[in-house]
């Protein structure tokens, strides 16, 4: 009697062992229960905490728990990045090597419109999962578009200059965009159109006294001729 009560005892306590020992198997896998790992079982990290439009960003990992004969851990990853209107990025698939992953993301293209904190986070099934942020800014490459612009605007305004003075002709130069007359020409102008002056009111004079001289001769012999005539009526 004694011995059936003590291997119906015995059955009980290793039925009970073999309960509490699948349950810790399982919940370690289902990441429910009792955990055996001091730290995180997935983690996530990049490798910078902030980018730049161009660069590319580089996403790493590992599973503590992996065990590559073990279904529950030896399972692609998948990663998601996570805009600050909460609009997805991108997503991928990632596998597992020897425990860790690893993979790159550029940060460029047209869903890369607004700067502030992104989310990267990876899921191993749907129970496990992490994250991590970085910041994003656009600042360097529109810096250098405002550059280009610039100079092409100045190069644009040099060789307008250059046309318009090459138009101004001889005896000028281009002033404010304005052709004007050299310091040179406007003296030889001035004392040109300062001699003029007496010239022609000289010449002015000499007509109008030769005019009158013709006049006064013309009328006298007229009266010349006019005598002349009375003088034989009289005789």
């Amino acid at each position: 009697m004694k011995s059936i009560l003590l291997l119906a005892l015995s059955a009980i306590i290793l039925s009970q062992s073999y309960g509490v020992a699948y349950a810790v198997h399982v919940s370690g896998h289902l990441g429910g229960g009792v955990d055996l790992h001091d730290g995180p079982v997935l983690t996530i990290e990049t490798d910078s905490s902030s980018y730049v439009e161009g660069e590319v960003i580089t996403v790493s990992g590992s599973v503590s728990d992996f065990r590559e004969s073990d279904p529950y851990t030896n399972f692609d990853v998948t990663i998601r990045l996570i805009a600050p209107n909460n609009n997805i990025v991108s997503i991928s698939q990632v596998s597992l090597d020897d425990g860790f992953y690893s993979t790159s993301i550029l940060a460029q293209g047209p869903l890369w419109k607004i700067d502030g904190d992104y989310t990267v986070s990876v899921s191993q099934g749907s129970d496990r999962n992490a994250s991590t942020i970085f910041t994003f800014i656009h600042s360097e490459s529109e810096e250098g578009v405002t550059e280009e612009v610039t100079e092409e605007v100045t190069e644009s305004i040099e060789i307008s200059e250059e046309e318009l003075a090459e138009k101004c002709g001889p005896g000028t130069h281009l002033e404010d965009g304005v052709c004007m007359l050299d310091e040179s020409s406007e003296s030889e102008t001035v004392s040109a159109n300062t001699g003029s002056v007496p010239t022609e009111g000289f010449n002015s004079w000499i007509y109008s006294i030769t005019f009158t001289l013709l006049i006064a001769f013309v009328i006298a012999i007229f009266l010349f001729l006019i005598s002349r005539v009375r003088g034989k009526k009289t005789v």
